[in-house]
């Protein structure tokens, strides 16, 4: 009986200093439509697989959940020049806006004009046909559609 009464405090005090926690496991918010396949992240070698006009769907702070719609106009150039244009939520008016970029270590890497020395930094994490998703800079993911 002494036994169990001992094991019966210890347990009880465990979880109240919070020492025992159950794992939780959840899964992850459904994607959307816009996503396509699966994950096929790559390692940029040089710009070719992204150079061209892509529209930006949406953004997201992570690849699953809640999205952002947006509508703006990503063209990446093959002299290392991006040109964004359209709707800018942010400045809430529309705009455009030239960066620099270049590939380095399997990155993109662009200037942030007006602030020297700034740079953003986004990696493929999945580009299938016409479809593109970048993670990093600002937003966390962006989603585009090839136009």
């Amino acid at each position: 009986m002494h036994r169990i009464v001992v094991i019966t405090l210890t347990a009880a005090f465990l979880i109240f200093a919070g020492v025992s926690q159950a794992v939780k496991i959840r899964k992850p918010a459904a994607t959307t439509a816009t996503d396509g396949a699966k994950r096929n992240p790559i390692c940029l070698e040089d710009a070719g697989p992204i150079v061209g006009k892509w529209t930006l769907v949406e953004v997201a702070p992570r690849a699953t959940g809640k999205r952002i719609p947006e509508n703006r106009t990503w063209e990446f150039r093959p002299d290392g020049t991006l040109v964004t244009s359209g709707y800018n939520r942010h400045f809430k008016r529309n705009d455009t806006q030239t960066f620099h970029y270049e590939i380095d270590n399997c990155m993109i890497v662009s200037d942030v004009p007006g602030r020297p020395g700034k740079q953003l930094r986004y990696r493929v994490y999945d580009l299938q046909g016409d479809r593109l998703v970048l993670q990093g800079g600002v937003e966390g993911f962006y989603f585009f559609k090839r136009q």
